[in-house]
């Protein structure tokens, strides 16, 4: 009876009821899907449900494999890591297969089967996520190495980031633009395409919880600036005779490498004009920083520079200047269609939605890319897209709470880790929905899990990989109170 009741107690119930509540909503809508559009015929038998229903839930059925396997080999992991990842994912699953329908009518040699290949690349990032989570990484690479793998990420961190650098050269060599956008920012393997700014997003962070967990005292710290000036006193001005200490900055020999790589990568981001990667990497920057020290000035110099560089941007590169004017009357400029038409859909959808199926979001441009918030919000209303806006919520605040529970001896760098992975996802929410309902100028960004894409997803997907990893080493809740 001990054995058993031991068994129980470590399976993980809430995150396998979340991922039966998931299934459940998504096979409900899948359903609706085929109803609506007529795309299959429906039989009233349990067997006919599980005809439509099986091609496109078996990625989702994935995720109940990783819950098993994760409650054999890794079960302190956290247990909204995976559901919130089947949720987000689910809702691009839905979608896609959604909007492939319109988008086959609209643009039939543009756009072959979305949805298919974003089950791939789905069922490829279940795949990694697997082997980052499951796989005894620490036991093989202290046998081989003596290190494990904290160890290999916090002390190569210049090695990751030459990696991701690297790959942003090589597209100015050998760059594809699938999209005919004129930016080739992809390399090309064979009939796959990827994106090296979503690769260069995560060795950023490697290379940021690195060097801020090494150098954090001295950028605390600094080196003091003083004044040594007059001071108003009995009725006249007379000189200090104790310097007045102004503030603290550190010392040029710490911010150097640390400028220099973040720079390096903002620099050839710009160049591709791929403002969205940009605007990502710097607000990732700025958090990190402000975590790791804790200063205030950091925050307000760091805004300050970025609006003195979004103005010379401005004034210097047609596509920001094509981007702001869009943004402030779409209506009266020749290229706002797609923007215009995306306001038109979400006010078509009002509180409930059309209902899936029942609207028509492949009419506005990039529906499946840059604009599949609007198409939730069209099919879905205010609530769907609403509840999709709190399922982020939700995966950020667990995200920041379990850098907040973090121990060990690598505790600072593996806090930073997790910060740096929870603000990616966090500021490309952001960024796409904040361009969506016109909060912000639109930026060529995807919205984590849900938008079309395979190298956004793959990466999205390694990103909830080492969140889960690090979540092993939380304490429990119990423990901090």
């Amino acid at each position: 009876m001990q054995r058993i009741y031991r068994h129980i107690r470590h399976v993980r119930f809430d995150e396998l009821v979340l991922l039966a509540l998931v299934l459940v909503i998504f096979a409900i809508g899948y359903i609706q899907l085929t109803l609506t559009t007529g795309s299959s015929q429906l039989e009233p038998t349990a067997r006919g449900v599980l005809r439509i229903l099986w091609p496109s839930m078996a990625p989702l059925l994935g995720f109940v494999l990783l819950s098993m396997l994760m409650h054999r080999y890794q079960p302190r992991v956290d247990q909204l890591i995976l559901p919130l990842t089947a949720f987000f994912s689910g809702m691009g699953l839905l979608f896609t297969a959604r909007l492939d329908q319109s988008l086959q009518v609209l643009y039939p040699d543009t756009y072959p089967n979305i949805d298919v290949r974003q089950a791939v690349w789905i069922l490829l990032g279940m795949i990694v996520f697997g082997l980052i989570v499951l796989v005894p990484w620490d036991t093989l690479l202290v046998r081989r190495t003596r290190m494990t793998l904290i160890d290999h990420l916090a002390h190569y961190r210049y090695a990751w980031m030459s990696l991701g650098l690297l790959l942003i050269l090589a597209t100015f060599l050998f760059g594809a633009d699938p999209n005919g956008s004129g930016v080739k920012a992809w390399l090309k393997f064979g009939s796959l395409y990827f994106q090296p700014s979503e690769l260069l997003k995560l060795t950023l962070v490697i290379f940021l919880a690195s060097y801020l967990d090494e150098q954090h005292k001295q950028l605390i710290r600094g080196e003091e600036f003083r004044w040594y000036g007059w001071r108003w006193h009995n009725g006249g001005w007379k000189p200090r005779s104790t310097p007045l200490i102004l503030f603290h900055l550190p010392s040029i020999q710490t911010m150097v490498p640390l400028l220099v790589m973040w720079g390096l990568a903002m620099v050839l981001i710009v160049i591709q004009h791929d403002l969205g990667a940009a605007l990502m990497l710097y607000t990732v920057f700025l958090a990190m920083l402000y975590v790791a020290t804790g200063r205030s000035l950091y925050a307000v110099l760091g805004l300050v520079a970025f609006a003195l560089g979004a103005y010379v941007l401005y004034q210097f590169l047609d596509v920001v200047q094509l981007r702001a004017a869009l943004w402030l009357d779409p209506w009266s400029h020749p290229r706002g269609y797609q923007s215009v038409q995306s306001v038109y859909a979400l006010a078509s959808g009002g509180v409930l939605g059309s209902g899936i199926g029942q609207g028509i979001p492949g009419i506005v441009p990039a529906a499946h890319t840059d604009y599949i918030f609007t198409s939730i919000g069209e099919e879905l209303g205010m609530v769907g897209a609403v509840g999709l806006l709190m399922g982020y919520l939700l995966l950020a605040v667990r995200g920041y709470g379990i850098a907040m529970r973090l121990t060990g001896r690598f505790s600072m760098f593996e806090q930073l880790l997790a910060v740096g992975c929870t603000t990616i996802l966090a500021v490309q929410t952001i960024i796409i929905i904040g361009g969506n309902v016109r909060l912000i100028p639109l930026t060529g960004i995807t919205l984590p899990f849900v938008s079309y894409g395979g190298s956004a997803v793959l990466m999205n997907f390694v990103v909830m990989g080492l969140l889960a990893r690090l979540s092993i080493n939380q304490r429990d809740l119990s423990e901090s109170r």
